[in-house]
């Protein structure tokens, strides 16, 4: 699955998270993508609003994301997720 969250600024960017447990999005408490990754490098503390609710979430610099793995984003969601 890829979800796509669109930024909370409304300049129409969004980014693309690739997950295999798309049931847990509603609780997505931020989106991780490492803070050397040029992709996302601008993004880096912006909000995103969080597909069907519209509720504002961070996007934050974590190594833990790996930039070669799915879209190089990470949904972070407490209790489903053993890391």
């Amino acid at each position: 699955w890829h979800l796509r969250y669109p930024l909370a600024d409304g300049s129409g960017r969004h980014i693309v998270v690739a997950t295999t447990r798309p049931e847990t999005m509603l609780g997505d408490t931020a989106v991780a993508v490492h803070p050397d990754d040029e992709r996302y490098a601008d993004l880096v503390g912006k909000e995103i609003l969080l597909p069907l609710t519209g509720r504002r979430i961070p996007i934050v610099a974590d190594t833990y994301s790996d930039p070669e793995k799915g879209s190089g984003a990470v949904k972070i969601t407490p209790a489903h997720d053993f890391n």
